[in-house]
């Protein structure tokens, strides 16, 4: 799990909260207590106060298609531009223009190569909102540039209360709690 402290919370925090969500909806994240599966991904969404917070965590191959260390330019190459597009968050998530959210933290952390074989992406974005009232829904933009994620499990926990959606490439937008 990602721990950077963003803004006095730590991103464990976000992640324990999500965790439970997850697991108290029934739905079961692609990358959880040891489970990789390809082709799947977890997408962990908080919204506290004026911060909208989002965790990814996804197996290596859904972003890079491999999950061993890059051993070629071109391997080293692809790592390279993946990390760069993680750090991107403006890019990859997308609100209601009215919620006038600003990406204000990225951490990415590139993949961890154990000795099992299998390797996972964990990224985590905070951005700002000034309009809060505006946040209805959140689109997420991942699919694209990383045609391995086919489906992104995302659970959602706001004031209003908390959901668990698959996000799809024909389906990218979840509605938040209201």
């Amino acid at each position: 799990m990602i721990q950077a402290r963003v803004n006095g919370v730590y991103g464990m925090r976000l992640a324990g909260i999500a965790i439970a969500l997850i697991f108290g909806a029934g739905i079961q994240p692609a990358v959880a207590a040891g489970k990789h599966e390809h082709g799947r991904a977890s997408l962990n969404v908080a919204v506290e106060g004026e911060r909208l917070i989002i965790e990814l965590d996804s197996p290596a191959d859904n972003l890079l298609g491999f999950e061993h260390r890059p051993a070629s330019d071109a391997e080293k190459a692809r790592l390279a531009g993946a990390l760069a597009t993680l750090r991107d968050g403006a890019a990859l998530f997308a609100m209601p223009p009215g919620a006038d959210c600003r990406l204000r933290f990225a951490a990415v952390s590139p993949p961890e190569y154990g000795g099992d074989g299998h390797a996972d992406f964990e990224a985590s974005w905070e951005f700002r909102c000034g309009n809060m009232a505006a946040l209805e829904w959140l689109e997420a933009r991942l699919f694209a540039p990383f045609p391995g994620i086919g489906r992104l499990a995302t659970s959602i926990l706001a004031p209003a209360g908390q959901k668990a959606v698959v996000l799809t490439p024909g389906t990218t937008r979840a509605l938040l709690p209201r």
